[in-house]
Parts: structure tokens; sequence; C-alpha cells
């Protein structure tokens, strides 16, 4: 059924401006926004239509989280090594977990990621995952998880060295399978889980199917550490030698410890970085400094929460004093994930995709000053609608497409599951 907004101050990202107005939303991947003053002209014509009156609301595009992992949502407080060794603590905290992913696991875990996305206003995720253990049909299970509930999604299953060599290559052959009939990336873990062979492998399989790579990339020291150990050059010097930048559909996540030629590297190829702040803060790997990158910065959540306009929030506050950032730098990068989809053409981020927010703003709201409404006032508890595609998926806090009591009685069984064989 077509939905209308009825009296919404409607905000355009792009154009920087504000109209009040009433939207006409049609459903489908396809479908458009036509507005107009008068909401007779709307309805006409039209069977069935349901109308939402948004009067004193904000409407807007929906978010897109730049980098996640869906993977390790359901143990955010489980406990990690207290430890400074990077490569430890991925040994005993995400590369543990992956390998007791099964499909009933994934399935929790990609229902919850999406209603903790959706709730807080990201109706797309760019998407990589990792479950060594259960590699051949993992994207199909996080589809059909994120479809039931409306959330969009680009894909990627994170291929690595790090177990064996049989199973990166299974990896390829299954992301080969994946994108022959699906959008997706090529997603690498990092440079220092993946080998020469296997990434030679992954930048062919890219070419091949005309998509990017997905990687971390200079997250920690010892990505540094190891790529000038191993090859004799720094990680992005690396990738770019390897064809890893050719594509400016290819995101390279983190990328906090970089030299100024890395940078420059990063900026005449147009690939996306993703800026993952409370990641990097909860792993004490360092503070991300754009300088010399370019304007391609997206955010991420880095698999911690769905709340990604949260992590602008944070991305303004924790830089200061390490980057030259301030709240439009920061709205920017958060509407750059959107961006990435329409600039590489790239199926996931739609015109249709909105959100409502319910911000009682003792302020005037304007072009001039969203930003900083967005970084010092408007929350998540604000949000009154999502819509996807068309379709409003969350309606006064709640998922429409799911019965949330039962998703998250399975959710909760599933994670007992997960915790019980964790702590074996």
């Amino acid at each position: 059924m077509p939905v209308i907004l009825k009296n919404a101050n409607f905000f355009d990202y792009r154009r920087n401006t504000m109209s009040f107005t009433n939207i006409l939303i049609e459903e489908g991947n396809k479908g458009k926004l036509l507005f107009s003053s008068d909401i007779n002209e709307l309805i006409e014509e039209l069977a069935d239509v349901r109308i939402i009156d948004c009067f004193g609301k904000i409407v807007m595009r929906s978010f897109v989280n730049g980098h996640h992992h869906s993977y390790v949502s359901l143990t955010r407080t489980h406990k990690l090594t207290n430890t400074d060794d990077f490569e430890l603590r991925l040994k005993t905290g995400a590369w543990k977990m992956d390998q007791f992913l099964d499909a009933e696991v994934l399935e929790a875990c990609a229902l919850y990621s999406a209603m903790d996305s959706l709730k807080n206003g990201a109706t797309c995720v760019i998407e990589h995952h990792s479950s060594q253990n259960f590699i051949r049909g993992s994207l199909e299970i996080l589809s059909k998880a994120f479809n039931k509930t409306g959330l969009q999604f680009l894909p990627c299953f994170e291929i690595s060295d790090r177990k064996s060599f049989s199973a990166a290559d299974d990896g390829i052959d299954y992301t080969d399978s994946w994108l022959q009939n699906n959008v997706g990336l090529v997603g690498l873990h990092a440079g220092l889980t993946v080998g020469s062979t296997t990434l030679k492998n992954a930048v062919e399989l890219a070419a091949k199917h005309k998509t990017g790579i997905h990687i971390h990339a200079a997250e920690s020291t010892v990505d540094q550490e190891h790529s000038l150990k191993e090859y004799g050059v720094t990680v992005i010097e690396r990738l770019y030698d390897a064809g890893v930048l050719n594509s400016t559909k290819t995101i390279l996540a983190h990328a906090i410890h970089l030299s100024n030629e890395e940078a420059e590297l990063i900026n005449k190829s147009g690939v996306f970085v993703v800026q993952n702040m409370e990641s990097n803060l909860r792993s004490n790997v360092g503070f991300f400094n754009s300088e010399g990158i370019g304007e391609n910065i997206m955010l991420g959540t880095d698999g911690l929460h769905g709340n990604i306009l949260r992590s602008a929030k944070i991305a303004f506050l924790a830089g200061q004093g390490f980057d030259h950032i301030d709240p439009a730098i920061a709205v920017k990068r958060l509407r750059t994930s959107n961006d990435y989809f329409y600039k590489n053409k790239i199926h996931g981020d739609y015109d249709n995709n909105l959100v409502v927010f319910d911000y009682p703003s003792t302020e005037e709201v304007t072009p001039q000053n969203m930003a900083m409404h967005m970084i010092f006032g408007m929350e998540s508890k604000h949000i009154s609608h999502v819509i996807s595609q068309g379709q409003v998926v969350v309606e006064n806090g709640k998922l429409t497409q799911i019965n949330e009591d039962d998703a998250m009685m399975f959710i909760r069984q599933m994670t007992k599951k997960l915790i019980k064989n964790l702590e074996k």
C-alpha cells in the first residue's frame, strides 16, 4: 500500500533544502517520492493509501551503516581478553566466536542486528561477514533474516588464510557463486591474515564481477608491522600494488595508521574509507585522522551496535584534537555512506528509504543548523517511523514486519547456545 507523509518538513541532504510538503512514497526498489503542497493531488486515482500525519516532524533520507559485523551482535558484553596485544584480542574474541556460528545462531545474529539498525534509522548496512566453519550458505541466512525485517544490505564474506588456505579457497569459491546472482563485494579480513595468493585471487574475482574489495586496513600498528616485515611495503602500498584500489567500490575499514604517501594513494584512487571511532576506542588502537585521505569517508559501527547516528556524534566528539572535524563534517561522513551507493550505482539504498523524527526542538531547524541539531540534539529516541523501500518497517519504536517478542525469545535462546560454546 502506498504511504503519504502529510504535513512533513522534508530535509533533502543532497540539496541542503527544507520544505513543508506532502510526500507520496511508492513501494519497491524503484519506488519514487512524489511531492505536492496539495495532498489531494497525491491521493487522486489511488485505490488505497495510508496517510501518516507528520506535522511538526522532520523527514529525511534514512541512514546507511558503512561497516558492520552482524555476527558479533549477540555477545556485546561477553568478556574480552584484557590485553594491548591486538592480535590476541582477535584470537580470543571475534575469531573464536565465528567458529561457533551455525545457521540458527547466525539467523539470530541477523535478526537482532536488523532490529537494532532499523530502530536507529538505518535501512541498509554494508555487511562484512565472517563464519569460518560455516561458509557456503551464510550470506543467504543473513539475506533471509534481513528481508523479513525490511533491512537491505551490501554483503561480503570475509576471506582469510587464518584458518587454512583451503578455507580461503572455499571463501573465494563461495563469493564467486554469490556474486553471480547477487549484489555484493569481495571480502578480505586484513593484510596480516591474507597472503599473496589469496590477495591475488580476491582482486581477480572482484575484477571479474566488476565490484570492489571490503577489507580492514591499517587498523592497528600490528597490520603495518606485519606488512613491512613480510612484504617490504606498507599496508596501502601492498593493496595498491595488488590492484585493490582500482575500483571506487572498494572499502577500507579503519585506516588509522597511515603515512602521508598512503593517504595520497587512497585520495587519488577514489576508494572509500570507513571511520569506526567507537570500535577504535574499544580496541585502543588509535584515533582516526582524515588528513590527506580526501572526501570519501564513511562512518561504521564495526558491529558494536546499530546506532549510526550515535557514531556520528562520537566521531565529532572523540575527534577533537586528532582530526579536522566539525558537526557538518561528521554529518557529511554519515551521509557519504548513502552517496557510496549513488556514486557507484549499487542497489541497496533507495530514494524511498526514509526516517521520521519527532524532534521537539526549542529552536527552528533549518538547513543551516541541521548538522548541529543532528550532533547535539536529535537522538534515535526521537524516531517515530522508518520507511524501507516504501514500506513502514518501524512505527513508534516497534518493527512492523515481524513479531518482536517471538524474535527476541529465539535470539535469547541462540545467545545462550553461543555463550555456552564460547565458555567451553
